[in-house]
């Protein structure tokens, strides 16, 4: 029997948070030894829940009037039974996760909400059978939960809310994450499948082509029906996956009549009277979850204050500010649960799980205070790497850097300052009781713990858990030491490379101006263009706003046709290199130890590569006699010597690791030039007496594959036509099937999904590919290939860095890494233990990643940079 206005139901999907809140959260023991950082982060969310819908919702019918919990009884429901293999690429939970189930059910009785589990059904059968069964009686139905599988539920009086993104769902939203409507949902998932589950669905088609399909021929089976009308290979894939597809539709498809046990009327309503808050208070006293404890006594219910950890939105909450002595504050962190900091130019404050902010003023240069704290608690911070900089350490490291989670999140930011990540997840603090700069800290540590488990928990709902936690965050220790060691340079070598290519700038200057027919100012676009084009008058190339292009692909257009261009080209490159790091480089030298301390940034490139800045030492040019003699001037330590570690074509070995081409894995597995070896493949030249020029042609078509390079660019390269450009790539490409089979299905996945993924898991957004331009378009596809080769490069070298830095630290052997430059690895090292650090790193390099082919390292060693290379 149907009742008007009979409530509101709030259905939360218990599992959903559960493991939410344990990603969310450092690990958290009570003194038993019990873990329970997961119910604490549970009944943190609850509470916060609970807090943001108060009686004032509830009395325009907005909030809920009733509230279950609903759980996952077991792995093992009627889906296995029609696919035996679904979620069976699911781990097994965290063993420190598994004695904290039966404490979050209790923990939800605690809260009066109803609990609500049965065997053989997924929570999400039980949501969706509770959800019919309200709607029936004339309730409304919200279901709190982000997982995607529940959209088909929306209809109506049915709804969701979205605990992650803090956003509703109807049916505007399930159309723009589905491009369907709820009720066809499960047929779109039918064709894309679903890889968390371990769903297979039809290759080659994901949600945005099954979307399509979906619009032009309306349900599942008239797509089936109508799979002759496809292209050749979908075709293929739908004719042959047919009854995987119908399989897959009926594991998506969510069971709307369990027997649920209780009647949705009868689910208990929401109160806070103080009886029930006693024991809610009494519960939270068990658990010894004291600051909750707390907060119940003395707000009567959840009002979003500062130390909840998952609360975000809403006016500024107030932080406290106290200020301490450095072992005051360790002494007050130490056995706590965690703390956030962050650090000013004055002062370090710590947010831990009592509400409050205390800060420490800092020395001048390195202080030792900061040691002491972060060795005290668990921590996180907003650039960590700052922090530990700031104390000349490099560890304990944090459990979590708020600024490299979003940079993971989203790599296309152009910064990542901490005001603004926040204040787009509505998070916003206030502080009192300091000085300004004091406040600043305080408000910033506040930030950092109120963000923390939101990022981790979207961390780990989109897959990048291992690549935040195996790979960014224990990078932090590497870069910090490489910073803090720094290279040795000789400045007197440096003197003398200025002097003689300054001879040289006068030299060219003045042969510049007798071709010119008179001086002028070279470094002036505006007048090098009017000597090239009117006064000698050259072939023009690009105008734009401010008048004709000078830049290199104009130069080069126009080598041949007179002796000043390539004098310009030549000054051009000296002058670079001269104000650069000739002139600079004498001046960034540390005088307490006479090195360069450069700055490495972990949070820059879409790619994932490394960038470093004061100085830039990931340009200096290796192809230059002017840029080789600058490396002659990076010097080993006295006694020392420095080795250089480079990985061999690895580019190119996740080229043919990713598309199986079997002719690049033979040419790599037989130890061959596979430059050459792609000379002889595609222009049909023996690799015996095979012309310089030919291998170049090759080694060029071969990058500009990893680079998404076009025939435009690569005639640009090579100084020869477009259409022999074009016939290279076409010709490389038939000679290399599965080389285009792989280039064609990256751009194809990443059309439909909207982004790439490289083999560790990195995620980056390719918008390019849905442009309305065909440039841009063509972009996107460039970007997509490069992205998933070079971004896998950088994952790969990245955790190189983190082996090797271990193995060399645990050996004992006085080596140190001090640079990383794309590639290369530059560690200085004893001369006595060369043989042995040569080994370590070498080990802890090529067994970075599984690679067919495997990852290979040239090694050298000399007093030099440079003297590594020869």
């Amino acid at each position: 029997e149907a009742h008007d206005n009979a409530g509101h139901l709030y259905l939360v999907d218990g599992s959903g948070y559960l493991f939410r809140a344990y990603h969310a959260l450092p690990p958290l023991t009570r003194e038993d030894g019990t873990p329970v950082n997961a119910v604490l982060g549970f009944c943190n969310m609850i509470e916060k829940l609970l807090g943001d819908l108060d009686d004032s919702h509830r009395i325009d019918g907005d909030g809920p009037t009733h509230m279950a919990v609903i759980f996952d009884a077991g792995r093992v429901t009627f889906r296995n039974e029609i696919y035996a293999a679904y979620k069976a690429n699911r781990p097994e939970p965290p063993e420190d996760l598994v004695p904290q189930f039966d404490l979050v059910r209790d923990a939800s009785r605690a809260f009066d909400l109803a609990t609500i589990e049965l065997a053989g059904f997924e929570a999400d059968d039980l949501i969706a059978s509770y959800a019919k069964a309200a709607e029936a009686r004339g309730m409304k139905v919200t279901i709190v939960s982000s997982d995607k599988d529940l959209m088909q539920l929306v209809r109506g009086r049915i709804g969701m809310f979205d605990p992650i993104k803090q956003r509703r769902i109807g049916e505007t939203e399930v159309m723009e994450r589905f491009g369907v409507a709820p009720d066809r949902v499960v047929d779109v998932q039918a064709l894309a499948g679903d890889s968390t589950d371990n769903v297979p669905g039809v290759p080659g088609i994901g949600v945005k082509t099954a979307a399509q399909l979906m619009e032009k021929y309306g349900s599942l089976e008239e797509i089936l029906a109508h799979a002759d009308e496809q292209t050749p290979k979908r075709r293929q894939n739908l004719t042959e996956f047919a009854d995987t597809a119908l399989m897959c539709r009926d594991l998506s498809v969510i069971d709307v009549n369990v027997p649920v046990g209780i009647d949705p009327l009868d689910v208990p309503l929401i109160t806070r009277d103080p009886p029930r808050l006693a024991a809610l208070r009494s519960a939270f006293e068990e658990y010894e979850f004291r600051t909750l404890a707390r907060r119940v006594e003395a707000s009567g219910g959840g009002d979003g204050a500062p130390d909840d950890p998952v609360a975000g939105g809403g006016d500024a909450r107030l932080v406290t500010v106290e200020e301490d002595v450095p072992e005051a504050l360790a002494m007050s962190l130490a056995g706590g649960s965690g703390a956030a900091l962050a650090v000013g130019d004055a002062y370090l404050a710590v947010a831990a799980d009592d509400g409050r902010a205390r800060v420490m003023p800092l020395l001048p240069g390195a202080d030792p205070g900061i040691a002491a704290v972060v060795s005290a608690a668990p921590w996180s911070a907003h650039d960590a790497k700052a922090i530990l900089r700031r104390g000349r350490i490099d560890g304990p490291l944090p459990t979590h850097d708020t600024m490299i989670a979003a940079y993971l999140l989203d790599p296309r930011r152009r910064g990542y300052p901490l005001d603004a990540i926040a204040e787009d997840e509505g998070i916003s603090f206030r502080a009192e009781g300091g000085a300004a700069e004091a406040c600043d800290a305080a408000r910033d540590a506040a930030t950092v713990r109120a963000l923390t488990p939101l990022q981790e928990a979207r961390i780990a709902h989109e897959g990048l858990g291992a690549l935040f936690h195996d790979i960014e965050m224990p990078l932090i220790s590497v870069l910090v030491s490489m910073e803090n060691v720094g290279v040795a340079i000789d400045v007197g070598r440096l003197a003398e490379i200025r002097a003689r290519v300054g001879t040289e700038i006068s030299s060219l200057t003045e042969r510049i101006h007798e071709l010119a027919g008179g001086p002028f100012t070279i470094d002036s676009p505006k007048q090098l263009a009017e000597v090239l084009f009117e006064r000698l008058g050259l072939p023009a190339g690009r105008k734009g706003k401010t008048g004709y292009s000078t830049d290199r692909k104009v130069l080069r257009s126009l080598e041949g046709a007179h002796p000043i261009v390539p004098l310009i080209g030549r000054y051009r490159e000296l002058v670079k290199l001269d104000g650069t790091y000739l002139a600079a480089l004498p001046d960034l030298v540390d005088p307490a130890d006479g090195r360069l301390h450069t700055t490495f940034n972990q949070t820059v490139a879409e790619t994932g590569r490394l960038s470093s800045t004061n100085p830039n030492l990931q340009n200096i040019p290796v192809r230059t006699e002017a840029g080789r003699e600058i490396r002659d001037a990076f010097v080993a330590s006295d006694g020392m010597v420095l080795m250089s570690c480079d990985y061999s074509q690895v580019e190119l070995r996740i080229l043919a690791h990713c598309s199986g081409e079997p002719a690049l894995r033979e040419a790599f597995a037989a130890g061959q030039d596979v430059h050459a070896a792609t000379a002889a493949e595609v222009f049909g030249v023996p690799l015996e007496g095979m012309p310089r020029d030919v291998r170049d042609r090759a080694k060029a078509v071969n990058f500009g594959i990893i680079y998404g390079i076009s025939d435009f660019g690569l005639s640009e390269q090579l100084a020869i036509s477009r259409a022999d450009a074009r016939e290279y790539i076409a010709t490389y490409l038939a000679r290399y099937p599965r080389v285009e089979a792989f280039v064609a299905s990256t751009i194809a996945e990443a059309t439909e999904e909207g982004f790439v993924t490289t083999l560790l898991g990195r995620r980056r957004a390719i918008p390019e590919l849905s442009a309305r331009t065909q440039q841009q378009r063509q972009l996107g596809e460039r970007l997509a290939v490069n992205t998933v080769i070079q971004g896998s490069a950088a994952d790969i070298i990245k955790i190189a860095m983190i082996r090797a830095h271990r193995a060399i630290a645990e050996s004992g052997t006085g080596a140190r890494l001090v640079l990383q430059i794309h590639d290369e690895l530059l560690i200085e090292c004893p001369p006595a233990e060369v043989d042995e650090v040569r080994a370590l790193t070498v080990e802890a390099m090529t067994g970075a990643y599984a690679l067919d082919p495997p990852l290979a390292v040239d090694v050298g060693v000399g007093s030099t940079w440079l003297a590594t290379k020869s």
